[in-house]
């Protein structure tokens, strides 16, 4: 048999579907399924006839078995198919079968005997054959209200859930307000801080809380350009770049030109050359310092909209006047020796001291080590943890370090730290390390669980292998 096309390209369950519903065939009138069930049924009958009971069409036999076709094809498929089928009997019985009258029978009598048979089987076949099409009738007449049941059923549904992602959706936006106000206010809090370091982290937590982009970044500037400090979202198939040279048109734009770009303007479009959806300086409007460049690189469709960008533009301006504030901040007291707010020695004071050891161990000849030690995972961390950490990592220190040896913030302040290690082999920085994570795990893993460290080993200065005297 072959199968149709649509249905041997669909899944099975489908399938049986589609072969459900397709309309039956019809010949003459009436259902090729009926001819073949009566075709079959009369094969069958002529054949037992013909070997078993000597070809007289059976009869002698009461009730006569032509009765069955007629009684299955009425009740199956009605009226007409019923008729059809009794047609079909009385033909077979009939044709080249014609009894003849017996002597003495009149007329009427064998007139009678001859369509007796014929008549109660067409008699049957439109009682039963009604009552199979009265059956059909309000068979179709339910399935058709079934169906507009179900339209009206689907109809209503889509309504209530049309109304339903209305009503969730008005409430998100209602509580998304709510969130962003009590958000932006505590993460507010987090940028007005004195470390620019700290300010740059609560600047993130602020983006996520007013923004909430799927990526974004943060950048400084130095004299080299742009250098991300803060990258959020970004993965390894991403090719945003980590800096921008001075010569570039983004940098150009935004430091420059102090503008701020969106994908939506076409004239902004190749400024951004597929670096993001948004970018604006961190500028301070009362002194006119840009201290950087904050960039949304993913953000959602719906997302973007005009309350968005003067929310970015806003953000921009409190994060680059806070980040100046904290900058200057720490240039003025560049010249303090030690950092009050957790005792270590200020980054400023580092290259100083540096040199003056690497040069005392240069002229007596002993090795000078820096140990390196740097939070892996600022983002995860909450602002409040954050502010834990170089006091925390303040007491670790004290714990390791011997009468000459140093602690100081390090080129990230509040994320790394820097031991300075006058006297002390490469080969014994193995010992100094182990005894530095003991010591982390104890003082800092104790009050941030979530902090992740790193320590790294530098050689400022080798001892010199003196030429053995003769």
């Amino acid at each position: 048999m072959k199968v149709p096309r649509q249905v041997a390209e669909t899944p099975p369950e489908q399938a049986a579907g589609i072969l459900a519903a397709r309309p039956p065939r019809y010949a003459l009138g009436l259902r090729v399924a009926a001819w073949g069930e009566m075709a079959l049924f009369f094969a069958i009958v002529f054949a037992l006839d013909y070997f078993m009971f000597g070809g007289k069409r059976f009869v002698d036999v009461s009730p006569h078995p032509y009765w069955i076709i007629v009684l299955l094809i009425s009740t199956q498929y009605g009226t007409a198919h019923g008729l059809a089928a009794a047609a079909v009997a009385v033909g077979a019985l009939m044709v080249d079968n014609m009894p003849k009258p017996e002597f003495g029978q009149d007329a009427f009598q064998y007139g009678l005997d001859l369509f007796r048979m014929p008549l109660l089987w067409v008699v049957t076949a439109v009682i039963l054959g009604e009552l199979r099409v009265r059956s059909l009738r309000e068979r179709d007449t339910l399935v058709q209200e079934l169906t507009q049941s179900r339209s009206r059923e689907q109809t209503i549904t889509q309504a209530y859930q049309r109304l339903n992602a209305t009503k969730e959706r008005l409430e998100t936006q209602v509580t998304g307000q709510m969130r962003t106000v009590v958000s932006s206010f505590k993460a507010a809090k987090a940028v007005e801080q004195q470390d620019p370091a700290m300010v740059l982290s609560g600047a993130a937590d602020m983006v996520r809380s007013v923004m909430n982009p799927e990526k974004f970044s943060v950048y400084t500037l130095s004299k080299d350009g742009l250098e991300v400090t803060i990258r959020n979202g970004w993965t390894q198939e991403d090719n945003f770049k980590e800096s921008f040279d001075p010569g570039t048109p983004l940098f150009q734009a935004v430091v420059g030109s102090q503008r701020f770009l969106c994908l939506v303007n076409r004239q902004d479009r190749d400024l951004l050359d597929d670096q993001g959806v948004l970018a604006g300086p961190l500028v301070s409007r009362e002194t006119g310092n840009v201290t950087g460049m904050m960039k949304v690189e993913n953000l959602g469709f719906l997302d973007l909209n005009l309350s968005t960008v003067e929310n970015f533009k806003a953000l921009c301006e409190w994060v680059g006047a806070s980040h100046d504030t904290a900058l200057r901040y720490q240039a003025a007291r560049s010249d303090s020796v030690i950092n009050h707010d957790h005792q270590l020695f200020s980054f400023g004071f580092f290259p100083r001291q540096v040199e003056l050891m690497t040069n005392l161990g240069r002229r007596l000849n002993f090795e000078v080590t820096l140990l390196v030690i740097r939070v892996e995972n600022p983002d995860d961390l909450t602002l409040e943890e954050r502010k834990k950490i170089p006091a925390a990592i303040g007491a670790a220190t004290k714990v390791v370090m011997r009468n000459t040896d140093m602690a100081f913030d390090y080129e990230r302040p509040g994320f790394e730290f820097a031991l300075l290690l006058p006297a002390t082999p490469e080969k014994n920085m193995s010992f100094v390390i182990a005894k530095m994570e003991e010591a982390i795990k104890g003082h800092v893993t104790t009050q941030v669980p979530r902090a992740r460290f790193s320590l790294t080993t530098q050689v400022l200065h080798k001892h010199r292998e003196e030429p053995a005297r003769g």
